[in-house]
């Protein structure tokens, strides 16, 4: 941890931009993030990708399953996402009290009586600390009769100055750490400035006008958007999200059945491994979206998110290998056909009926999609998991076919609800119906080629 830093232009020439960084430099600053996890001959290496100008290569031809390379998060924070808990330690991420659970020092933010005078929270705690929380003010202030505040009152959390944390940890990084930060790419997306300005808002002395520390800040939110991954982590019984950067992993570019997958170990250790044999000199890819959804839907997504186009094969097949995951019903009378997009390079494409032929414009279809998803959504967020599974093999069918993603999102959270969450007790036919649902989801990364990827082995109770 380096040396507390008073002032912002301190910590704007303590990040010693390193933007013009060579593949060189590049390869060596990673080879230090990775320490000893580096392996002393690893399968991998990092070079020019024809894909987007940098990416991850095989050094040799690597086994279906073989463990490509692990790495620890750079830096790490809370997603602050609406509707998480928030009262969960920024430090040791576990779950705090309802009640007077912020950090005693008064920076606002929520921090368990250990970490609070921890040396992972010192700086980031004077740092808040300096801007003045606004929540302060409300946190200690007397009530309107002038007697102190009451002590069951609930803490409150803003999501939007908790989401910032994670940046300002940047500027506490090492050297070394910063320039690898500074090296990686940064989408420029207005909404990350707006993302900024709310932040700030959170703040009474936030330095606005301080142009090189807010230009600088802007770059970490662009690097932490565009690069960082939501990663589960488990404290006892408590599960929250946590926003990490994880370099290497960030690196590899992206293919929608890639040949590598990767998952998290509590939130701060990333694992790839290969999901399908990958010869030497051959790209090692990941995915940004989720696998199951449909090429629209994944489109959308890494045009919104991403700013790219993806043309890799199962992009340009409007079945995705058979697998039909975009299909609706046909609407026209007498007719039960699959209705699938025609055009795979447009984000609005007609749709056509596989049985009879009609044509069906985007707008019309969307409306259909949009009621399935929202549908499903809500059953899956209100329904019990028997509910659900009369929902799924009962009510769906009259609505959505059973290979549409969204119904597919439907088994997974029966899956997951049913095998990773408490101990409720299912009835024989329940659990014949969570198999039944596993066994369809497998043979649909089955047709997609998706090899070993990570969400078989987490149907499959491979991965804990």
């Amino acid at each position: 941890m380096t040396a507390r830093m008073n002032t912002t232009a301190t910590m704007v020439a303590h990040m010693a931009p390193s933007r013009h960084t060579t593949p060189e430099q590049l390869a060596r600053l990673i080879d230090v993030h990775l320490g000893e996890l580096r392996e002393e001959q690893p399968n991998w290496m990092l070079a020019p990708s024809p894909v987007a100008g940098r990416g991850v290569f095989a050094t040799r031809d690597i086994a279906a399953g073989e463990l490509i390379f692990r790495e620890h998060a750079l830096v790490v924070g809370p997603t602050a996402r609406k509707g998480s808990q928030l009262n969960t330690c920024v430090c040791c991420h576990q779950l705090l009290s309802a009640k007077r659970f912020l950090c005693p020092h008064l920076c606002t933010l929520p921090v368990c009586a250990e970490c609070a005078d921890s040396e992972s929270h010192r700086n980031e705690c004077a740092h808040f600390q300096r801007w003045h929380p606004k929540e302060l003010d409300e946190q200690v202030q007397p009530d309107v009769n002038g007697a102190p505040a009451d002590a069951d009152k609930m803490d409150v959390v803003n999501p939007l100055s908790l989401r910032i944390l994670t940046a300002v940890r940047v500027f506490y990084l090492s050297k070394e750490q910063r320039a690898l930060v500074d090296a990686m790419q940064a989408n420029a997306e207005r909404g990350y400035r707006q993302e900024i300005i709310k932040a700030a808002q959170c703040f009474r002395k936030f330095p606005t006008t301080d142009k090189p520390f807010m230009d600088q800040l802007f770059r970490v939110v662009g690097v932490l958007n565009t690069n960082a991954f939501e990663a589960p982590c488990r404290v006892d019984t408590h599960e929250t999200l946590l926003r990490g950067l994880f370099p290497l992993t960030a690196i590899m570019n992206h293919e929608c059945t890639p040949n590598a997958s990767h998952y998290f170990e509590n939130g701060r250790l990333a694992v790839v491994r290969a999901a399908r044999a990958i010869p030497k000199g051959g790209e090692i890819t990941t995915t940004y979206t989720k696998i199951l959804w449909s090429n629209l839907t994944r489109g959308i997504f890494l045009k919104m998110t991403k700013y790219f186009v993806c043309n890799c094969d199962r992009c340009n097949d409007n079945s995705e290998n058979g697998t039909y995951l975009a299909a609706l019903f046909c609407r026209e009378q007498g007719c039960k056909g699959l209705v699938i997009p025609v055009q795979t390079k447009t984000l609005q494409p007609d749709w056509r009926c596989l049985s009879c032929e009609n044509v069906f414009p985007h707008s019309k279809m969307a409306r259909y999609q949009d009621f399935a998803l929202n549908t499903i959504n809500n059953r899956i967020n209100t329904c019990s998991v028997r509910d659900m599974i009369h929902f799924i093999n009962d009510l769906c069918p009259r609505f959505c076919p059973p290979s549409n993603y969204v119904l597919i999102e439907a088994k997974l959270n029966v899956i997951w609800r049913m095998t990773r969450l408490g101990a409720e007790e299912y009835s024989p036919e329940e659990l014949a119906h969570k198999d039944r649902y596993r066994e369809e989801i497998l043979a649909i990364l089955h047709k997609l080629g998706a090899g070993e990827c990570t969400l078989k082995k987490l149907i499959n109770e491979e991965i804990k």
